[in-house]
């Protein structure tokens, strides 16, 4: 999964453009989910979820893609 793709899933599944920029922090950058939501000012626990939510959707791409 590059940047792009990850540009293109994550504006249909997040509202907020800093949940956006916090969960690809998370996913390309390495940081933790507490240093991303405090660097972000994304509510406590919010992504956590919200990775999960991400990475649950690449998963049911993938298997749609693969079928």
């Amino acid at each position: 999964m590059n940047r792009t793709q990850y540009q293109i899933i994550a504006q249909r599944i997040f509202k907020s453009e800093n949940q956006r920029v916090a969960v690809e922090a998370v996913i390309f950058e390495g940081l933790s989910s507490y240093e991303a939501e405090k660097r972000f000012d994304v509510p406590k626990g919010t992504l956590s979820r919200n990775v999960r939510k991400y990475k649950r959707e690449v998963q049911y791409l993938q298997s749609v893609v693969a079928a």
